[in-house]
């Protein structure tokens, strides 16, 4: 899953592609302030209390069914009296060398709206269907909720890259839609986008392949930079390897230009799909900047509204991205509406993470998952590396 920098490559362990030219941007950096009502939706909260679960994915041959790990995060005192559940849900796919070894594309997020992380994958094909559960709480096996037909094979995937992740709530009412991001001849891309609460379709014209190399653009999960409720798109590319990374933040609804920043450096950084570190309700963008190895990463957080950006020492560092070492995952173990900055060590198979309600000050985590597990806080949410 995780491989050396050595090409222009930017890879999440999951999701879709894009990128816009620098034309379509010309005074598009005013944003709104309209305060978001909606709760916002809490990474691998498959019991929905509000709190991130410890959750890992068993590295499978490609053809197997995809093995799960989730073991719950509950209320401190008590960090490890979390009841564990595995199962089997999806094929396994080989995301490194896409699109033949790909079967299913993980997605987990909340597409019901009870604030609860449903099991989620897509299939590409023709049609592309999501198939959607709900996570099961009691000892029972897990049972299909729906099974929704969107997008059609090569969605989702760009030339010599690992799949992306576009989904997002693109209509503010608390649900991940369904998303499908697709390529014209010419590389200009398209996001599909069919609400899951209503079924509304669109089709918004948001970015392009054309004048980046192979693997020089990518798609996160989309993210609320101006805290009214609604995601916008996110894409970010890089023009050579050594090279900055640069993000394009467009309107979901339009597919104009919201703002434009660059932030953190190909060679040296994981970059962690923009979320809110900071509590102001707006995204933020992550780098997490590898050092020599064995010494402390660096966690650099830039806010979105201020541009301010701040720095943390968190993890190890792993200079070759071999995966040896310490992960980025993406969540908010502590429960406290901010995501944390938190890694999970597969020599260990632990999670560790800042607890962003002590001011990054108490360091806290948990063991879970078995050798050679990727975490599903980075392989279902992505990141450049």
């Amino acid at each position: 899953m995780v491989s050396r920098k050595n090409t222009i490559n930017l890879r999440s362990l999951l999701t879709i592609f894009a990128v816009l030219v620098t034309v379509l941007w010309c005074g598009a950096n005013t944003i709104t302030t309209n305060a978001q009502t909606t709760p916002r939706r809490v990474p691998m909260d498959f019991t929905g209390d509000g709190r991130s679960d410890w959750a890992t994915i068993a590295n499978s041959v490609v053809g197997a069914p995809l093995r799960w790990r989730i073991a719950g995060n509950p209320a401190l005192p008590g960090p490890n009296q979390a009841f564990i559940r595995e199962f089997d849900y999806g094929i396994a796919g080989n995301y490194e060398n896409p699109p033949n070894n790909i079967r299913d594309y993980i997605y987990p997020d909340d597409y019901t709206g009870d604030r609860k992380t449903d099991v989620v994958v897509w299939r590409p094909g023709a049609p592309g269907i999501f198939y959607v559960a709900e996570f099961p709480i009691g000892t029972g096996g897990i049972t299909l909720n729906r099974a929704v037909r969107w997008g059609q094979a090569g969605d989702n995937i760009s030339p010599n890259n690992p799949v992306f992740n576009p989904i997002g709530d693109y209509d503010g009412d608390g649900k991940a839609d369904y998303t499908a991001v697709r390529a014209s001849s010419s590389g200009d891309l398209t996001w599909y986008i069919m609400s899951s609460a209503t079924g509304a379709q669109r089709a918004v014209p948001f970015g392009t392949l054309a004048g980046f190399p192979e693997g020089g653009v990518y798609v996160f999960p989309g993210a609320d930079f101006n805290n009214d409720g609604k995601d916008e798109l996110v894409l970010v590319t890089t023009i050579v390897e050594f090279g900055p990374l640069t993000y394009y933040i467009g309107d979901s609804t339009t597919g104009a230009g919201v703002m434009t920043r660059q932030f953190g450096v190909f060679e040296t950084d994981y970059s962690v799909a923009p979320a809110d570190y900071t509590g102001d309700g707006r995204a933020d963008f992550v780098a997490v900047r590898q050092n020599a190895a064995g010494t402390p990463a660096t966690w650099y957080i830039n806010n979105s509204a201020t541009n301010v950006t701040t720095a943390a020492n968190f993890g190890i560092s792993d200079p070759t991205f071999e995966g040896g070492q310490d992960m980025p995952v993406r969540g908010d173990y502590d429960g406290d509406g901010r995501l944390d900055i938190a890694v999970y060590r597969r020599s260990n198979q632990n999670f560790y993470y800042f607890r962003s309600s002590t001011n990054n000050t108490v360091v806290d985590g948990q063991k879970f998952g078995a050798p050679g597990d990727e975490p599903l806080a980075s392989y279902a949410i992505g990141y450049v590396y």
